[in-house]
C-alpha cells in the first residue's frame, strides 16, 4: 500500500507543477491505444484495454475494457474459478506541461462491472454466481513517449485493479 500511495504522490505533484507551454505531448485530434495489466486487483492478473480520441488539446473521450480470471484448487477435492469484466466510457482531462515526452492527466469513467464465481467439486453438484452493475470511479495518470507514436503509461484510480501499468501507441 506504500508503494501505491508513493505513486499516487509523485503523480500528484507532477500533475500539480504542470505549467502551460507550446511544447506538448497531447493535441487535439491524437488517438490512443493503451494495453496494460492491473497490480493490486481483486484477483489473478488484470489485462486492460483502452482506447481515447483527443477532442480538445485538453480532453479526450474513449472507451476501457478489462478481464481477469483466477482458479483456485482445494487438494483434488474441486476448483473456485473467479472472473471480473469491466467495460466503462471513460474521459481525462490532460494538463498542458513543458514537455513532449510527458502528458498528466486525470479523469472520470462510467461503466459496467460483471464478477462471477464458479464452484466444480468432485462430490457437490456444480454452483454458480454471478453479480453486476454500474460503476463510476476516477482516475489519475500519466503517460511517457519513448518516440512520436510509442510509450509507457501508469494510472491509479478504479479499473481492473488500483495501479494499472503498460505501453500505449499514438494511432494518428
Amino acid at each position: 500500500m506504500t508503494k501505491i500511495k508513493n505513486i499516487a504522490f509523485i503523480t500528484l505533484a507532477c500533475i500539480l507543477y504542470a505549467t502551460t507551454s507550446t511544447a506538448q505531448s497531447f493535441q487535439k485530434g491524437d488517438k490512443m491505444l493503451n494495453v496494460g495489466v492491473g497490480i493490486a486487483g481483486g484477483f489473478g492478473i488484470p489485462v486492460g484495454l483502452s482506447y481515447e480520441q483527443a477532442v480538445s488539446d485538453r480532453i479526450s473521450v474513449g472507451a476501457y475494457a478489462a478481464f481477469s480470471t483466477e482458479k483456485e484448487s482445494f487438494g483434488g477435492y474441486g476448483n473456485w474459478k473467479y472472473t471480473h469484466i469491466l467495460a466503462a466510457a471513460r474521459g481525462s482531462y490532460h494538463l498542458k506541461v513543458n514537455s513532449t515526452k510527458f502528458d498528466p492527466y486525470g479523469g472520470i469513467m462510467l461503466g459496467y462491472n460483471i464478477a462471477s464465481v464458479k464452484w466444480d467439486g468432485d462430490d457437490d453438484a456444480p454452483f454458480s454466481a454471478s453479480a453486476g452493475g454500474f460503476l463510476w470511479a476516477g482516475h489519475i495518470g500519466s503517460r511517457y513517449w519513448f518516440s512520436e507514436k510509442f510509450g509507457a503509461f501508469a494510472e491509479i484510480g478504479y479499473g481492473a485493479a488500483v495501479l494499472n501499468i503498460g505501453v500505449t501507441f499514438k494511432l494518428k
